[in-house]
């Protein structure tokens, strides 16, 4: 019988479902999570006499690099464990095939697809490589493409801290040789430049519907992308993409994008722009246009429909009369009365409820359906215990719709970190997606004196 199984239970709370998959160093198991109730993904070690001591080193590696890796396109770790000297993660479940899979079963992908594809490709290696992570195994089988179109990077089982030399023996070469940069072919270490480097690879694949550098043995193949110049791409690949991919391919690093934000704004990932009418008792004539601010702006391109949106500390309110302009359904909460009242008076279509944060509840604030997104805005989370900020997290999530997400604006400083919070955020079962340094979507870094986090309900 073999030791891990349907109904086997790791860690005294993840309850193993289906087998989902075999990778290079473990197996994939759909299981759920008893202690959250939360559907999961565990990735468990395979045991190999003559590897087992590297591949348990790698999957701690992969847990402690992966831990640092807050974005939506980045599947996300929760926990690592041990079970009888075999090692394991959890990480987010996502309901998704590898777009290996999908390559081998359609082909070729239209050109709108392929930037969507490689745009958020982009988007999660530039957060691994800001936090001095390269994950030197792009390739197709490590990507989940959901319905939706929502791509999640996976498996950093061989990634690797820039600034580390890694377990890599003398002359051992890891990663694939379809999508192995020149400088790895070469026996050189792998860096961001190399991560992009792949990324032009699959994205040419996807264009064409088969690798661009495919010969009968490993080692040709790895030859190929010394010597051969990138395979011609079809005559109807936009100029724009074309030029694109071909800077991902260039044979020195030094002449590839500079970084993989420059590839994701190269492919048409622009920051969302929206006007809304001028509001009744604004200032401003009659029908001028008036900028949502950056705030609104980001949940406007997070809610695709219009939906309904609770707000926890109005500020000075600006924020839910750009949501209400928008046409949301907007609910401001908030334990300062006369904070309220003035903001009452700017806006009627905003509902203003007076109640404490950690008292919030749908049939408090008088509302019977959940809502699309919670925001708590400036939130003190460095002020508060770790007992409180847990408390008015859960309510917000007891707001939410099964697909609900959560919006966490605060301050930093040298005692109030966003890893100090994570662990908070995922007690009342939010997943971080996002961590970013402002509205206007510049990423998070070390000297950053705030801190925006987008969550899910998971």
């Amino acid at each position: 019988m073999k030791r891990f199984h349907e109904g086997f239970v790791l860690g005294d709370r993840y309850r193993l479902e289906d087998f989902v998959a075999s990778g290079g160093m473990g197996d994939v198991w759909k299981a759920v999570d008893d202690v959250l109730g939360r559907v999961v993904a565990v990735k468990i070690m395979r045991p190999d006499s003559s590897n087992e001591e590297v591949f348990a080193q790698r999957f701690k590696e992969e847990a402690l690099l992966t831990a640092g890796l807050s974005h939506h396109n980045i599947a996300t770790l929760f926990d690592y464990g041990v079970h009888e000297n075999i090692s394991y993660l959890v990480m987010e479940f996502v309901e998704g095939v590898p777009l290996s899979t999908s390559v081998r079963e359609r082909g070729a992908f239209d050109h709108a697809g392929v930037r969507s594809i490689i745009g958020q490709m982009a988007q999660a290696l530039h957060a691994a490589h800001e936090a001095g992570v390269v994950h030197r195994d792009v390739k197709p089988a490590n990507v989940l493409l959901t319905e939706e179109g929502v791509v999640k990077l996976t498996d950093f089982g061989i990634a690797r801290a820039a600034a580390s030399s890694g377990l890599t023996k003398t002359g051992e070469m890891l990663g694939t040789p379809h999508y192995l940069s020149p400088e790895q072919a070469l026996g050189r270490s792998a860096t961001a430049a190399s991560d992009l480097y792949a990324l032009g690879v699959v994205a040419h694949e996807l264009l064409t519907g088969r690798r661009p550098f495919d010969l009968d043995t490993p080692v040709a193949t790895a030859l190929a992308h010394i010597t051969e110049p990138m395979p011609t791409l079809p005559s109807s690949v936009p100029t724009d993409l074309l030029e694109i991919i071909a800077k991902c391919l260039a044979k020195d690093p030094a002449d590839r994008p500079d970084s993989a934000r420059e590839i994701a704004a190269a492919l048409g990932i622009p920051l969302v722009e929206v006007s809304i009418p001028q509001s009744s008792g604004q200032s401003g004539s009659s029908g001028e246009q008036r900028r949502a601010g950056p705030e609104a702006k980001l949940i406007d391109a997070m809610l695709p429909h219009r939906g309904r949106v609770l707000i926890a500390g109005v500020g000075d309110g600006r924020v839910a009369r750009d949501l209400a302009g928008l046409g949301y359904r907007v609910i401001a909460v908030d334990p300062n009365e006369e904070l309220l009242a003035e903001a009452a008076e700017t806006s009627s279509s905003v509902g203003w409820v007076p109640a404490e944060l950690d008292e919030i509840s749908l049939d408090r604030i008088g509302e019977n359906a959940p809502f699309d997104i919670a925001m708590w805005l400036d939130a003190p989370l460095d002020l508060l215990d770790e007992g409180m900020r847990v408390q008015i997290l859960s309510r917000l999530s007891t707001c939410l719709g099964p697909h609900g997400r959560v919006v966490v604006s605060h301050s930093v400083t040298a005692d109030g970190a966003y890893q100090g919070f994570r662990d908070a955020f995922l007690a009342v079962g939010l997943v971080p997606d996002l961590v970013l340094r402002s509205w206007d979507l510049r990423p998070q870094t070390v000297d950053a004196t705030a801190s925006i986090t987008l969550l899910s309900r998971r």
